[in-house]
């Protein structure tokens, strides 16, 4: 079922089911809710995917999704109301809110603007960078990056940003000046990978990602190993960023790996569940946060990327408010909500 689930490029969930956690309001019924996400196969698709099948079976919801999308451009998307639900990058959020980075020049007060209408009801530890190489000789640590080619994401994506500052805190090289910084769309990165145009694969994505093993099948590889740098004052730093954690890919993960006999120490990145301010009601956003809880075990055995969604921490990576219906949920289950999180409309 997995492998059906993460490969679907436009998916559309059929309309079914009576309601069993609390009755949603009319609007909630054949609503049809449009979605972004990452690439089929990463957890940004994953989630989404999974997520829906189990709202359309209790809520009648459907979700349409468009996947490999650049999800920074989904943010303005959901701001705007031309969507109603992404996997929200918790980095992104703050570039939207401030109307920084890749918003700056020409989208900085719509960005802005955007950020007024979005919001979140939980969040979790998604992805762990993936350093790949097939020069299992030649490339062993970070330090040995200099001069190659290292694919860092996608050209307007926050991905290339993460990744070109990681590197830069493990090693102190700079993009386009100590090695070859390529950003292409992930499945064009994914194909300069394995057409040997490139010396690294900087993949953001789950534990046991079904790319990286999709690698493994054509030749072994390896994955760098942060612990192996000797900038450890720097990389603390990194690792304190927004959105940002300190992550282990477990020995034993990927069966091409050569050193999959050791824990590999990477960057993990935090996402939320965004939905739209206005075109998700309240009662609509309280039983879908309240689904999420009830069939938390039903998600992580649909998807062993989604393992990391932890019921006990239902705030990691959350720095957009919550929708009005998941604040009364956590109220109502006694949940203590970050003052910061409480929109104003539920004050």
């Amino acid at each position: 079922m997995r492998n059906q689930l993460v490969s679907t490029s436009i998916f559309a969930i059929a309309l079914a089911g009576a309601l069993s956690l609390g009755a949603p309001g009319a609007d909630a019924q054949k609503k049809i809710l449009r979605a972004d996400t990452g690439s089929p196969g990463a957890a940004s698709h994953a989630v989404i995917v999974v997520l829906g099948k189990v709202w359309q079976k209790e809520l009648g919801i459907t979700i349409q999704v468009n996947d490999s999308q650049t999800l920074t451009r989904s943010a303005m998307k959901l701001g705007r109301g031309q969507l109603e639900i992404m996997p929200f990058p918790t980095s992104i959020y703050g570039f939207l809110s401030k109307g920084s980075r890749m918003y700056k020049k020409k989208l900085h007060k719509e960005a802005i603007a955007a950020s007024k209408n979005v919001r979140s009801i939980w969040g979790w530890q998604a992805v762990l960078f993936h350093p790949v190489t097939f020069d299992i000789d030649g490339i062993k640590t970070f330090a040995d990056l200099k001069g190659k080619r290292v694919f860092t994401g996608p050209p307007s994506g926050a991905a290339a940003v993460t990744s070109e500052t990681m590197i830069r805190a493990l090693t102190g090289y700079e993009a386009n000046k100590d090695y070859k910084a390529i950003r292409l769309p992930w499945g064009g990165g994914l194909q300069a990978m394995m057409d040997g145009k490139l010396d690294v694969f900087m993949r953001p994505d789950g534990l046991g990602s079904a790319m990286i093993e999709q690698l493994g099948l054509t030749r072994k590889f390896r994955l760098l190993n942060a612990a192996d740098s000797s900038n450890k004052e720097q990389w603390g730093k990194w690792l304190k960023g927004l959105g940002r954690e300190p992550g282990v890919i477990p020995a034993g993960t990927y069966k091409g790996q050569v050193n999959n006999n050791l824990n590999i120490a990477t960057g993990a990145i935090t996402f939320q569940i965004g939905i739209n301010k206005t075109s998700i009601s309240e009662e609509m956003a309280y039983n879908m946060t309240k689904l999420t809880w009830a069939k938390l075990d039903e998600i992580h055995n649909t998807a062993s990327l989604l393992r990391t969604i932890n019921k006990s921490k239902p705030f990691v990576g959350v720095n957009m408010p919550l929708h009005v219906g998941a604040v009364r949920y956590y109220r109502e289950m006694g949940i203590k909500i970050p003052a910061v999180l409480i929109p104003p409309e539920a004050k």
